[in-house]
C-alpha cells in the first residue's frame, strides 16, 4: 500500500494505492478520510484500489471554501495523474454527490457508478439531521468544521434533467434508516436509464459504510 499525492489545481491532495487488476476509487464522506475504507485494500485483491482523502480532509489540503464541484474535478484529476483506465467509482454521502458530479462533468471517465447514502439537494437530508447540521454550523462558525456544514446546508443542486444526461452504469444503496430521503435515491434511478436501487436492511446512514466487508461485497454482487 502506498500513500502518496499529487497536485489538483494547486490543492495537494492525498492518496492511497493499493493492489493491481481492474481500478476502483473510493470517496469518503463529510468530516470523513480515507481511513473510512481503511480494510478495502484487503478485500479487493484482484482490483487496484484508489482512496483520497478530499480536499480540506484527512492529509489533503485545507482550502478556504468547499465545492462539490472541486472536489468532483480533483477525483478527475487524480484520473488523469494515475492515468486509470475507466474505474469502478463508489462514494458515499458526500462521495457520492462527487460521484453524481464527476459522470456529469466528464462523461467518459468512470465505468461503473456506485453511490450510497445520497441526497440532490440540501432538502433530501431530513428534517432533524438538517437542524442538527444548522446548529453545528452555527456552533462552530467560523472554526474547524464550519465550512463542511455550510456546504450540506447549501449543496448540492442536482436535478432530475441533469441526471437523464448521465449514461454510466449506476447503482444506488440506500440505508433502510438512512438520514437522507429515499425520494432522493428514487429520483436518481427514475431517470438514468438502467440504473438500480438496492435497500440495505437496517441500515442507517453509517453502519453500512462502517462495515467494509459488506459494502465491498454489495459492489462486487453488481460487477
Amino acid at each position: 500500500m502506498q500513500t502518496k499525492t499529487f497536485d489538483s489545481s494547486g490543492v495537494q491532495i492525498s492518496y492511497i494505492k493499493s493492489g493491481q487488476g481492474r481500478p476502483m476509487i473510493f470517496v469518503h464522506g463529510n468530516m470523513g478520510s480515507n481511513y473510512f475504507f481503511k480494510d478495502i485494500p484487503n478485500l479487493a485483491t484482484d482490483f487496484t484500489v484508489y482512496i483520497p482523502d478530499t480536499r480540506s480532509h484527512g492529509k489533503s489540503d485545507k482550502v478556504k471554501r468547499l465545492n462539490y464541484n472541486d472536489i468532483a474535478d480533483d477525483i478527475a484529476n487524480l484520473i488523469k495523474h494515475e492515468q486509470i483506465e475507466k474505474p469502478i467509482f463508489f462514494g458515499f454521502s458526500d462521495g457520492g454527490i462527487v460521484g453524481l458530479l464527476l459522470a456529469l462533468k466528464y462523461p467518459n471517465v468512470l465505468d461503473k457508478l456506485f453511490v450510497a447514502g445520497i441526497n440532490l439537494t440540501p432538502k433530501g437530508i431530513k428534517p432533524f439531521w438538517r437542524f442538527v447540521t444548522r446548529a453545528v454550523f452555527c456552533l462552530t462558525f467560523p472554526f474547524r468544521f464550519s465550512d463542511k456544514m455550510r456546504l450540506m446546508l447549501t449543496q448540492p443542486n442536482i436535478t432530475a434533467d441533469q441526471l437523464k444526461t448521465i449514461a454510466i452504469p449506476t447503482t444506488v444503496f440506500y440505508g433502510e434508516k438512512d438520514i437522507v430521503h429515499l425520494s432522493h435515491s428514487q429520483t436518481i434511478i427514475d431517470n438514468i436509464q438502467g440504473s438500480k436501487l438496492i435497500i440495505v436492511p437496517n441500515a442507517d446512514h453509517g453502519n453500512y459504510i462502517a462495515d467494509n466487508k459488506r459494502i465491498f461485497e454489495l459492489i462486487i454482487k453488481e460487477l
